[in-house]
Parts: structure tokens; C-alpha cells; sequence
């Protein structure tokens, strides 16, 4: 008798809770989902969840246990979905889009490496082994003045002069 008085007050707790805040919980699975069959399922999903675990709860903030359940199923649904979701035939052909540069854009790519170590190579020092450092190596003017033992302003300067002469150079030979 005690086990169907519980099992009453059980109910008619649920179902105060369900009419005071299913539109709550589907107003919170409809904006996570974005779709209102899934909302109806998640808000489904929601009160099943609740009612299974309504004698835990300690009555305090109904509104926020409805609200924090719906948003753990509404997650939990889009993690799902995410990995069950079939891709169409156009996102699928964007995703294997290799990044990787056509083979002729490497052989440009190396070209212009060697052009670019070529006209290095005929500055005048210290000109010459800053630029190849710092142009052809990759190496930051930090790095450079620490290999060096330059002062940092000075490899900057020399950078920026060797610039200027590497321009001069590729655009003299651009004309000719």
C-alpha cells in the first residue's frame, strides 16, 4: 500500500513537472537541434530521462532540472548525429579536395627557390649570407644575430638592405 502510495505521488509529481514545463524543454531542444521532429524526440527523451530519475530529485529548481536534462540529451543526440550523418556527394568531394599543391607548382616553387639563392649569392657580403639566411633558410634575425653574434638591429638593417638590393636585382634582370 505504502509502494502504490509512492508510486502516486511519483506520478503526479511527473506529471505536474511535464505540464508546467514541456514547452520549456522543447523550446530548448528545438533551438539545439534545430529541427522540430527532433525537438519533439529529445523532449521525449528528456521527460523519460526525468521520470526515471524523479526520486533523486530534490525538488529544488524544477525549471533548471528540466532545462540541464534537455540540453544533456539535446548534446548527447547531436553527437550522434554527427557520426551517423551521411554525407552528400558534393561535401564529400570538398572533404578530398587534396590540399596538397599541383606538381607543377612545387617544380615553380623550386625555381623561384633557386633564382632566389642564385641572386643571394651575388650580393656583396654581409649582404649575401644575410639574405640567404634569413630568405632562403628561413631563419628569424633573432636566430641570425644569435648564430652571428650580431647585434639584432644590425641583422635588421641588413635585411632590410639586402631587400632593397635582391628588388633591384630581380627587376633589372625582369627588364632585360
Amino acid at each position: 500500500m505504502v509502494l502504490m502510495e509512492r508510486m502516486a505521488d511519483k506520478d503526479r509529481e511527473f506529471i505536474d513537472i511535464l505540464e508546467k514545463y514541456e514547452k520549456l524543454a522543447f523550446s530548448v531542444c528545438y533551438k539545439m537541434t534545430g529541427n522540430y521532429f527532433d525537438a519533439e524526440d529529445m523532449t521525449q527523451e528528456t521527460f523519460l530521462s526525468i521520470y526515471k530519475s524523479l526520486e533523486s530529485f530534490d525538488g529544488n529548481n524544477p525549471g533548471g532540472f528540466v532545462t540541464r536534462v534537455a540540453v544533456n540529451k539535446c548534446l548527447d543526440y547531436l553527437k550522434r548525429a554527427d557520426r551517423r550523418a551521411v554525407p552528400l556527394e558534393d561535401s564529400v568531394l570538398v572533404q578530398n579536395v587534396s590540399c596538397a599543391p599541383p606538381p607543377e607548382d612545387g617544380i615553380l616553387q623550386e625555381e623561384t627557390r633557386y633564382e632566389l639563392l642564385k641572386a643571394c649569392n651575388t650580393l656583396k657580403p654581409p649582404y649575401n649570407e644575410v639574405a640567404e639566411s634569413y630568405y632562403c633558410n628561413g631563419m628569424t634575425a633573432a636566430q641570425i644575430a644569435d648564430v652571428t653574434g650580431k647585434k639584432l638591429k644590425t641583422v635588421q638593417t641588413q635585411i632590410r638592405r639586402a631587400k632593397e638590393l635582391l628588388r633591384k636585382k630581380i627587376r633589372k634582370e625582369d627588364i632585360i
